[in-house]
């Protein structure tokens, strides 16, 4: 296109050709044939220069996404296992027919993060339900604990009782007056 306005522009201050004269269509069927079609082709080629090149740039990037993709749907297979310990309902060839879970993993994400993401509904209700049954049954353990108790502190006293020297006979009050003068102290 530059080489067309430089063309137009040469021939900008030129009057029009006399009848004698070759016209530009002529010359370049021509005399001129050749380096015409030459130059042509260097536009061209420059154009389509940079198209190739981002065509096999975004080939390259395409490649690499593929076997990046498919590398990690290889290894689906390997923690299908590890993941099942986990959710037992888990399969990876049920869960790849799922879009969502397949351009996860196409993008890189680790199985069970995938996993958790497409199923993350679902897993909050278990995880409220289990939560729910769980509470429950502590209520339960706390309340029979606590009749246990009742019973068992109606039937033994807790309280420390200590003798009364009030209450000590003859023989009692003679055997510690001698451990007094042993050295021994008593405490009531």
């Amino acid at each position: 296109m530059d080489e067309n306005r430089e063309l137009v522009e040469n021939t900008a201050g030129e009057s029009a050709p006399d009848a004698g004269e070759e016209t530009f269509e002529t010359l370049i069927r021509g005399r001129y044939k050749a380096d015409f079609e030459e130059r042509v082709q260097k536009i061209l080629d420059g154009r389509l220069r940079g198209l190739r090149r981002e065509n096999e740039r975004l080939r390259a990037q395409e490649t690499a996404r593929r076997q990046r993709s498919d590398a990690a749907f290889a290894a689906l297979e390997g923690q299908q296992e590890a993941l099942q310990q986990i959710y037992p309902e888990f399969d990876w060839q049920r869960e790849v027919q799922k879009g969502e879970f397949a351009r996860l993993i196409a993008a890189g994400i680790d199985a069970r993060t995938a996993y958790e993401v497409t199923h993350r509904e679902e897993l909050l209700r278990r995880a409220m339900t289990y939560a729910a049954q769980r509470s429950a049954q502590q209520s339960a353990r706390t309340v029979q604990s606590s009749r246990r108790r009742v019973s068992e502190a109606g039937t033994r006293s807790a309280a420390v009782t200590r003798s009364d020297p009030k209450a000590l006979s003859s023989a009692q009050l003679a055997d510690i007056r001698r451990r007094v003068m042993d050295g021994e102290k008593i405490r009531f």
